[in-house]
């Protein structure tokens, strides 16, 4: 007994002098920024930044601020006076609590971020990550090369208090979430420099930006690296920045964490032998967990005998990921649905037989347990067995579907591919919260054809004409305004955004509008149905009703499908588009609704069984598994190409002339766009030298439609052979400027002053003036 007590004392005394003895600073955030560590370095706080009474479980009171996330909200840690500058020590820990969703207005915030106030471009920034589409963590290292984004493994940005640390040494910087290690970052590449400004909750330069939406506490940092297991203290509450908990009663649970749960020092005992339930037995709950475990290893709750209310007690859910039995079910006792299916824990009782909705069979640690394509929850919704793989998918096959990840091909079935027509490209992000996030298309100016499509045979004349089209959009220009998104070449269908921004439907004639005002730059999804049988039309947004049902008639137009404009091109949708889908049904509301939370229209699912960060559908469609491989020899490794969008197995996505790594890392063009500057030239034969040779070798800048801004773009300079590096080489055109009424003669030599800019832009060689034959009143 001396011996175990003397080994516990040494582990006290070590873990007491780890977390103090270096201790910078030290903001418990209850009530004001001071810091409590005695070293003077307070914070202020700014713009929409409050104190709350929302704080951790694990705290056990006090308070924490809360971001509003408007520009101007931030908290600075020695304002105006040098900030910390702890990343220019060699070796630190920072370690806080954080209540963020990284899907909600958290696209590419900062939780933590040291920067300087007379340059923009040196910065170290943790935060959510930079295309808001889950809820990682986010690494960012700049100082001329830069490092990032990189990304955590974990989602600690999930709308709930988590915590995290991150341990530096000299760039290599290790980040653990709710005390357990995640994965390892190496900016060592980036130079370091002296930062003059300390914040949380944004960035503060000249001025400040990406503002957290959500609440931070219990913020620490020391200026040498912490131990693991004095990291998983502070996570799971038995140690404090400032040193460990009080535990009066002596039974291994902190007097905080036992006052929280019960209000009492005698309820919960640590040195009980359980089993419970009762006061004092050390299993109050009676789950079959000690109450000191449920404490130190389970972190569960030992009031409750089912923590995460999935219908499963806490001594069962072992959180290995392995079904074995009813009393060691592999889950999460935190987490009620393990596997993200839909499904509880409890209902899936891994027997692989479907008997209702509280006993599925399915297996509680695999989303798609028949490994069909379809999740679990997607099927029983959907009324089919997630236990049969022949018994497929929550939603019927689709008539049309276009991910845009490969350009405008359709992936169903049939095969109907989509032709470019105008401003149309494939180089922004897709739908954080759909189901291929990667890609979406960007209409600027154009429009998607579907030659193939007959809108009156294959639409409104087969079977009862009834369809239902589904998309996620994101209304640039067409926001508080209008576009049509689904069209055709001779009037009939143009459903899209009108009047203002809300949703329309539209059969030529008998035209209707949804109730939301769209914003602009938000990705929504949206759903417009017309049911043939009844003759009634209804538009979801965001899986659920905007508008309808109304009286709606059949289509009165003719030819093929468009997508992005009406009646042959006219009225373009101005934004993003992404998981386009058609089908020649009326889809059910639990259908549409699982459309909005992001299920796929063909069943693909995000699944990435083997954890290396690539999702498996993408794998199977390049053909490709190792991370850091690079099957195309670009230089970039398949991990690069997944983040960049480009295509792991073709050196040159966009066919352009150049290898993806190339225009990202020299050329700093569009891997994704041939044209990156849209000016008739392929980026590879611009090769930016000034000197023009060839027509595929032509000295021009690849992102300046107009190198040498003598007012015609590079592709119409070499067309009519002038050279397009040259201002003074303009070419010969040959307008002719037509006046109605007036005289010719007294525009001659350019008198006015519209006709001398015609003549010094053109060149008074290029102009004819002519008079016309009739007047204008």
């Amino acid at each position: 007994m001396k011996k175990k007590l003397l080994y516990s004392l040494i582990i006290f005394l070590s873990l007491h002098l780890n977390s103090s003895a270096d201790l910078v600073g030290y903001w418990k955030l209850d009530g004001d920024f001071t810091d409590s560590s005695g070293n003077g370095n307070d914070g202020t706080l700014f713009g929409g930044a409050t104190y709350s009474d929302s704080v951790p479980d694990t705290l056990g009171g006090g308070q924490s601020v809360e971001f509003d996330g408007t520009p101007g909200t931030y908290g600075s840690i020695n304002d105006g006076t040098g900030g910390l500058a702890i990343t220019e020590t060699p070796s630190y820990t920072i370690s806080m609590w954080v209540k963020g969703d990284g899907t909600i207005d958290n696209v590419d915030d900062r939780i933590f971020s040291e920067a300087t106030s007379t340059n923009n471009n040196p910065l170290f920034n943790m935060g959510t990550r930079n295309n808001g589409a889950d809820g990682v963590a986010d690494v960012y290292v700049r100082n001329g090369q830069a490092y990032g984004h990189e990304f955590s493994n974990g989602q600690p940005f999930d709308g709930t208090w988590r915590h995290i640390a991150w341990v530096d040494n000299d760039g290599l910087l290790d980040l653990y979430i709710d005390g357990e290690f995640d994965r390892q970052f190496d900016y060592s590449i980036v130079p370091s420099f002296t930062p003059d400004t300390t914040t949380i909750g944004g960035i503060l330069r000249a001025t400040d930006c990406c503002n957290f939406t959500g609440n931070i506490d219990e913020l620490a940092i020391w200026d040498e690296a912490l131990s693991e297991d004095v990291i998983a203290s502070l996570a799971d509450g038995s140690f404090s920045p400032g040193g460990p908990q009080e535990d009066d009663d002596d039974d291994g649970l902190p007097d905080s964490y036992e006052e929280r749960l019960v209000d009492n020092l005698d309820d919960l005992n640590g040195n009980g032998a359980g089993p419970g339930p009762g006061s004092g037995t050390g299993d109050f709950d009676g789950d079959g967990l000690t109450d000191l475990d449920e404490f130190e290893e389970t972190k569960t709750d030992p009031t409750k005998k089912d923590t995460d209310g999935d219908g499963l007690n806490d001594n069962v859910e072992t959180d290995t990921g392995t079904y074995v039995s009813a009393s060691n079910t592999g889950t999460n006792p935190k987490e009620a649905d393990t596997d993200n299916d839909g499904l509880l824990d409890g209902v899936e009782t891994n027997t692989g037989k479907l008997v209702d909705e509280e006993d599925t069979g399915t297996d509680p640690n695999n989303s798609d347990s028949d490994g069909d394509g379809y999740s679990d929850g997607g099927e029983i919704v959907g009324g089919t067995d997630p236990n049969d793989e022949n018994s497929k998918g929550a939603l019927p096959p689709p008539f049309l579907y276009v991910d845009f990840e490969t350009e405008a091909d359709d992936l169903s079935e049939n095969g109907n591919n989509g032709l470019i027509d105008g401003l149309v490209s494939f180089d922004v992000e897709g739908a954080p919260q759909g189901s291929t996030p990667t890609t979406a298309a960007n209409f600027t100016g154009g429009h998607i054809d579907f030659p193939d499509i007959d809108m009156n045979s294959m639409i409104r004349d087969f079977e009862d004409g009834s369809y239902t089209f589904s998309c996620w959009l994101n209304p640039i220009g067409s926001a508080g305004g209008q576009g049509f998104i689904w069209g055709q070449t001779q009037q009939g269908i143009h459903n899209g955004i009108r009047n203002g921004g809300v949703l329309h439907s539209a059969h030529w004639g008998a035209d209707w509008n949804a109730s939301t005002q769209l914003e602009p730059e938000q990705w929504v999804h949206a759903v417009w149905t017309y049911d043939a049988v009844t003759d009634t039309a209804a538009i979801y947004l965001n899986g659920e009703l905007d508008g309808g049902p109304n009286a709606q008639r059949a289509p009165n137009g003719g030819g093929t499908f468009i997508l992005g404009a009406r009646n042959n091109g006219s009225e373009q949708y101005d934004g993003y588009l992404d998981d386009v889908a058609i089908w020649r049904e009326v889809l059910s509301e639990g259908m549409i609704a699982a459309l909005a939370d992001g299920a796929s229209p063909i069943g693909a699912t995000s699944e990435d069984a083997d954890g290396d960060g690539l999702p498996d559908s993408w794998e199977d469609k390049y053909g490709v598994d190792d991370p850091e491989g690079d099957d195309d020899n670009d230089g970039l490794t398949n991990i690069d190409e997944f983040e960049a969008r480009t295509k792991p197995n073709k050196a040159d996505s966009d066919e352009d002339g150049l290898d993806d790594k190339e225009e990202i890392e020299v050329t700093e063009t569009n891997p994704l766009q041939a044209d990156t500057d849209r000016d008739g030239l392929l980026d590879g034969v611009e090769t930016n030298t000034g000197q023009f040779v060839s027509e595929t070798n032509t000295g021009t800048d690849p992102n300046k439609k107009d190198t040498d801004d003598d007012g015609f773009n590079d592709d119409i300079e070499i067309s009519q052979e002038s050279d397009p590096n040259n201002k003074n080489s303009v070419p010969q055109l040959g307008l002719s400027i037509l006046f109605i009424g007036g005289q010719a003669e007294a525009t001659q030599g350019a008198d006015g002053e519209v006709m001398s800019f015609l003549e010094e832009r053109y060149g008074p060689q290029n102009i004819t003036y002519k008079q016309a034959s009739q007047t204008v009143a």
